[in-house]
């Protein structure tokens, strides 16, 4: 489930010292490899690429827990953090990455994508972490209120949150007679 879930994730290396950089991932080879996406110029996706340790980390937020004090509150999340040394992919396994990645990201958008320049290709990293070494974490329980809280005349709950896609909004550039395509309704 999080590893469907999720489109961003952190990557953290020791680059002299922590580093935590956002980027695009998704699941690949059956979730036992993440893909990274990112540029060949980024300092992080150079030494991603020559092997440094790192770790990954990925989040899924489902709800805010409210407990009758702020040290009872919480939250509801779904973590994994793995970790382990990426391999960058070239070629034909680099393209058919790319390709996993976008439908990831963006479901039955690639199809319709014109193919990637060699100059694009070039100037993307996409590499692949191992899931081999990992933990993941759930919170999904009740405020934990102390006996005594629970008189307290304060409210106590959870409250979910929902990821939605919002109605998509044409580029200013955009010919107005294309319609947005019916598959971001499915999304």
């Amino acid at each position: 489930d999080i590893l469907h879930r999720s489109r961003a994730g952190h990557v953290a290396i020791d680059d002299g010292g922590p580093v935590v950089i956002p980027l695009a991932v998704a699941p690949w080879r059956d979730g036992s490899e993440l893909l990274l996406h990112g540029s060949t110029a980024s300092r992080l996706f150079k030494k991603l690429s020559e092997g440094a340790p790192a770790c990954v980390s990925l989040t899924i937020l489902d709800a805010l827990v409210l407990a009758r004090s702020s040290f009872e509150s919480s939250m509801h999340y779904k973590s994994l953090v793995a970790f382990g040394s990426a391999r960058s992919l070239e070629g034909f396994e680099k393209e058919e990455a790319l390709i996993a990645l976008t439908e990831h990201l963006f479901p039955e958008r690639s199809q319709e994508l014109r193919p990637s320049t060699e100059k694009e290709l070039k100037a993307t990293s996409i590499l692949s972490f191992p899931l081999d070494d990992y933990t993941v974490k759930v919170s999904n329980g009740e405020p934990k209120d102390p006996e005594e809280d629970l008189s307290l005349p304060v409210w106590a709950g959870i409250v979910p949150i929902h990821h939605v896609i919002g109605e998509p909004r044409a580029a200013k550039n955009l010919d107005p007679k294309i319609p947005a395509p019916d598959y971001i309704k499915r999304w």
